[in-house]
């Protein structure tokens, strides 16, 4: 979407002065970019689009109209990807917080249930039990030790063997079976994903002859980002082609003189849909206090992401023709809200001034789905579409946010 001052002052003037622009065409392009990246390495790879980076059903309409999966953590989760009509067998349900009743629809449905912690175990195996009937097949979590400072709180422990004695427990159930395999820590670099191949081969290594019906390598992803803001971070961000090299090209190898091979999954959130969003914000007043300067913005670092605080967003400075032109050298934006700490850019330097709008870059992974309705309720997610502004989510409300409470 290529926004002008006038096209901002258009939106402002009927959606108020914060808002998301949404880019699904480029949220579309990012999907195809990955999933072709990764079958020039591994022809058998499918995408299963992480639900909680953004849950904007039109996104998840696309993922599942150009053939991806899903992949939820939570009922919430699935119910939506059932109101979208995802096919259950393209589901992988993930998360160490599980209910059995709902274990147990997944279940029925042919949902892929990845195992987290033993308690799970126990809820799967009772319910193979009681449907003798059936056949079932899970996944297992493995708990990887690459070296991190700490330590992963999910899945089973891969050295001290917890997750071979838990693949063992689940196949004693004659009518259950674990099928697949699912690795995901949070951590981006392509190092990062050299060490958890590594330890992904120990395990296959140990289990040379088992029957695998996917390995899922979970998210972490980087996505496509700007010079400016790849400075931002201690790695140099690799590029979809990257990550594939090492991961499916590997799973290539290793799987070159089988003639069975095993699905690979990858579970992207940021890396499809991160750069498909921007958030822009108004210059409410600029202040001046002892020598420094403090732009507020109608927007708050909860509307990006809290996560990513210290960090510089790509932005972009839409200014009116009345504008004045005031050059800083070093001014600091803050938020709407109450709090301290709540800057969304520091150390701009540039011309700024009241009513002139600041456009925030890379802000569509988590920014939505971890807003709280904290002082004012979140803004409009709004597409550019021929030429006319098409909502993809409505401005939250207040009856939205206070209507789930007791008044008595």
């Amino acid at each position: 979407m290529l926004e002008t001052y006038e096209l901002l002052e258009r939106i402002s003037g009927e959606y108020g002065d914060s808002f998301y622009l949404l880019d699904s065409t480029r949220f579309e392009e990012n999907y195809f970019d990955m999933l072709t990246a990764f079958r020039q390495y591994y022809s058998d790879t499918y995408i299963a689009y992480s639900y909680k980076t953004n849950y904007i059903p039109k996104l998840c309409r696309i993922i599942k109209n150009s053939g991806g999966y899903a992949e939820v953590v939570s009922e919430m989760e699935g119910w939506l990807a059932d109101k979208i009509g995802v096919n259950p067998a393209n589901i992988y349900y993930n998360g160490p917080y599980k209910k059995k009743a709902y274990i147990e629809d997944c279940m029925l449905n042919g949902v892929h249930v990845n195992l987290d912690s033993s308690y799970e175990i126990d809820i799967v195996s009772e319910i193979a039990k009681n449907n003798q009937d059936k056949e079932f097949e899970v996944g297992i979590r493995c708990n990887m030790d690459i070296g991190q400072e700490e330590y992963s709180r999910f899945g089973f422990d891969v050295k001290s063997g917890e997750l071979f004695r838990a693949i063992m427990k689940v196949n004693e159930v004659i009518n259950l079976k674990v099928g697949g395999l699912h690795c995901h820590l949070p951590f981006r670099s392509l190092d990062s994903f050299k060490s958890r191949i590594l330890v992904l081969k120990e395990i296959l290594k140990k289990m040379t002859d088992y029957d695998w019906s996917y390995i899922s390598l979970g998210g972490g992803y980087m996505g496509k980002i700007s010079e400016e803001f790849a400075k931002e971070f201690a790695f140099i961000p690799p590029s979809y082609k990257e990550y594939a090299e090492v991961t499916a090209g590997e799973m290539a190898e290793i799987y070159k003189s089988r003639v069975k091979k095993p699905q690979l999954i990858i579970e992207p959130g940021s890396a499809l849909v991160a750069n498909a969003m921007k958030y822009v914000t108004r210059v409410i007043d600029i202040k001046q206090i002892k020598n420094k300067y403090i732009a507020i913005l109608s927007g708050s670092i909860y509307n990006i992401n809290p996560f990513t605080k210290g960090m510089k967003h790509p932005i972009r400075i839409y200014r009116g023709s009345k504008s004045p032109d005031f050059y800083y050298e070093s001014l600091d934006m803050g938020g709407y809200t109450c709090i301290e700490t709540d800057y969304l850019y520091r150390g701009y330097q540039g011309k700024l001034a009241v009513g002139d709008f600041v456009v925030f870059h890379n802000v569509g992974s988590y920014s939505l789905v971890m807003k709280p309705p904290f002082i004012l309720p979140d803004g409009p997610v709004l597409e550019l579409i021929n030429g006319k502004i098409v909502p993809a989510k409505r401005k939250q409300s207040e009856e939205s946010i206070f209507g789930d409470f007791y008044w008595a």
